[in-house]
């Protein structure tokens, strides 16, 4: 092989590691973006400020509220924030303590005194159970003696509940792999996308072709449209506390799902079996003969020899 030939082969094998080593870090990215996504709240902070911070939890074990129910609980995050003369007061191993008014619409996860981090802030988990009202949260902290702080939130939870339905063609055939969105609805227009991570999604394709569901959805009104082939329809409905899971159809009347033909399947050749190797059974040569002669033959000569 010539020097040449090796250069261009050594090349190519770079640019094909090259080309995977993008492609891993895209996905890892993708990842990365995709888990960072969170649904749209149904708790929202009613007098948001400094002090506190409230974002949806991840990576929750849903397990130990089974108490409530299925997915009739949402779990947030409330973060107190250190102050100290006006300004974040960045100390580590402060004792924060929270408490709540009015645990029929949420509850605060126990030990609730818990350490400042070195940015001086502390979190607790408050678990809401889908009943529409307002909770005050409060934290207490001793800085130095003589020095308390106290600040309280309001946080106001506006329930939710899981939207669901069948996109069909104007022959009521299920389609699958439709694109399925749901937006917020003002009355006249769409608002915005519901942020989640369920949105938007793909119609599925078995065990129920055409079928998609959206969870943890608030209270309010909206629009799930359902596009496929460039063919799009809507649907509008309202969530209302209580309802549990709504079920919105949506049937686009302009567009006929074709279903791919089914793969008639070959039936394979009938193969002509082959003799068994046992069926007849072949005598096997006896080596005893042969030698036997040619011992005679042998013998004989030598017998002949003597004689002459």
């Amino acid at each position: 092989m010539s020097l040449k030939a090796l250069g261009i082969i050594i090349l190519l094998a770079c640019l094909l590691l090259s080309s995977i080593q993008v492609a891993a870090q895209s996905a890892s990215q993708t990842a990365g973006e995709a888990q960072q996504t969170l649904y749209w709240s149904p708790v929202t902070l009613a007098n948001p400020g400094s002090s506190f911070s409230l974002e949806d939890a991840q990576n929750v074990n849903y397990s130990q509220y089974d108490q409530f129910g299925a997915q009739n609980v949402h779990v947030s995050v409330i973060t107190a924030q250190l102050y100290l003369n006006g300004v974040p007061y960045h100390m580590a191993n402060v004792d924060i303590t929270f408490s709540s008014d009015n645990d029929s619409v949420a509850v605060l996860e126990p030990n609730r005194t818990r350490p400042s981090d070195a940015n001086g802030q502390a979190k607790i988990l408050l678990i809401a159970n889908n009943t529409v009202g307002e909770v005050n949260i409060t934290a207490r902290s001793m800085i130095y003696y003589g020095h308390e702080l106290s600040d309280t939130c309001t946080v106001h939870v506006v329930g939710w509940g899981t939207v669901s339905g069948i996109v069909s063609d104007e022959n009521k055939n299920g389609i699958p792999d439709a694109t399925v969105t749901l937006w917020k609805w003002n009355g006249t227009a769409n608002v915005e996308m519901l942020n989640a991570s369920d949105n938007p999604q793909l119609s599925n394709d078995r065990p129920t072709i055409g079928f998609y569901t959206f969870v943890y959805v608030p209270v309010g009104s909206y629009n799930v449209t359902a596009e496929k082939e460039g063919h799009i329809y809507y649907r509008l409905f309202n969530m209302y506390q209580g309802l549990g899971t709504v079920t919105a159809n949506v049937a686009i009347p302009d567009y006929a799902y074709s279903v791919p033909a089914t793969a008639t399947p070959t039936m394979p050749a009938t193969a002509t079996p082959l003799p068994s190797e046992q069926s007849t059974a072949q005598p096997l040569p006896t080596p005893a003969i042969p030698v036997i002669l040619a011992i005679g033959a042998l013998f004989t000569a030598f017998l002949l020899k003597r004689k002459e």
